[in-house]
């Protein structure tokens, strides 16, 4: 029998693309969100069910009728959407993700996997931000993603759930949200590319953790597999690579010499970016399931910019 995987915000951004890798190994795949369609292609042989995270009895009717042998819970009110509406971001990110543990525990889903978040720490931070570095989050987004960790943590020890969490940094995709504070890493390239042009909201100096999404994609993979003998932890940092937002520019310009890059700092944005982490630690991951990053800045941006240029 092959593997069922749900997958809550299963319309964004990583859901989408993950889709495609899990269906390749044979996996039968179901995707939920609140919006009517997914907002990036999916693999086309995966069920889309369209429903609100808040609505009572709908994490446990779906995994009551499909069964899924791993859940995977992206979905998430994003950082300037939870300073918004507190409330509404207390319903999907804490009550939603207590309703993703209970239904686990009384279907008997195996593994449930978790995005957490660079903004789950806060500031001043160390050079190299350890795993279990101490995490006070300045946004409300940042606190809701270290509750979840804990709560992963509770029911994986006192109630056998196989947690999995991986701290998310700044992740280059081409389906990055425009509106969200770190998605400057992603635009850059594409607006550049599209529109000649590209305006930074942050310091050139700002160097926060980055990741590129097909090394985000393949940790993400690298993790659901591990033997759980040989996991020490449940929640892990991923590291990619930490360059300037100058040192991105460049990189840009050097392909796209036309392009025309500038920089007017906004000071909500820019000050939020430099208080995020700009080093993981991720030896950890490392040792226990193998992960190592495959891209570099030169790398990355040659094979961005080349997708991008596929449409």
């Amino acid at each position: 029998m092959s593997e069922t995987i749900l997958i809550t915000g299963g319309g964004g951004n990583l859901a989408c693309q993950l889709s495609f890798l899990l269906v390749e190994r044979g996996a039968k795949v179901v995707l939920t969100d609140v919006a009517p369609q997914p907002t990036a292609p999916c693999d086309p042989s995966c069920e889309y069910i369209a429903g609100d995270l808040r609505t009572s009895g709908l994490i446990e009717d779906l995994v009551a009728r499909h069964k899924p042998t791993t859940v995977i819970h992206f979905a998430s009110l994003l950082s300037g959407s939870s300073e918004v509406d507190r409330a509404v971001a207390w319903e999907v990110n804490m009550t939603g993700a207590f309703r993703v543990f209970e239904s686990a525990v009384a279907h008997g889903v195996r593994k449930v996997l978790f995005p957490s978040s660079v903004a789950s720490f806060g500031t001043p931070l160390p050079e190299v931000v350890a795993d279990d570095c101490p995490q006070w989050p300045v946004g409300f987004y940042g606190v809701t993603k270290v509750a979840v960790e804990r709560i992963g943590h509770y029911y994986h020890h006192r109630h056998g759930v196989d947690f999995r969490c991986l701290r998310v940094p700044i992740t280059i995709s081409a389906y990055a949200n425009p509106n969200a504070a770190s998605s400057y890493a992603s635009q850059v390239f594409m607006q550049t590319l599209r529109d000649g042009r590209f305006s930074f909201l942050v310091r050139p100096t700002a160097k926060p953790a980055l990741i590129y999404v097909r090394d985000l994609l393949r940790a993400f993979l690298l993790l659901m597999d591990a033997p759980r003998e040989n996991l020490t932890r449940c929640v892990y940092n991923v590291h990619g690579l930490s360059p300037t937002a100058a040192e991105i520019a460049d990189a840009v310009r050097q392909r796209l010499p036309d392009a025309q890059i500038d920089f007017t700092p906004e000071a909500s944005v820019a000050d939020l970016i430099d208080s995020w982490p700009q080093q993981f630690d991720d030896s950890p991951a490392r040792r226990d399931w193998g992960w190592k990053p495959a891209y570099v800045l030169d790398g990355l941006a040659d094979d961005f910019l080349a997708t991008l240029s596929k449409g």
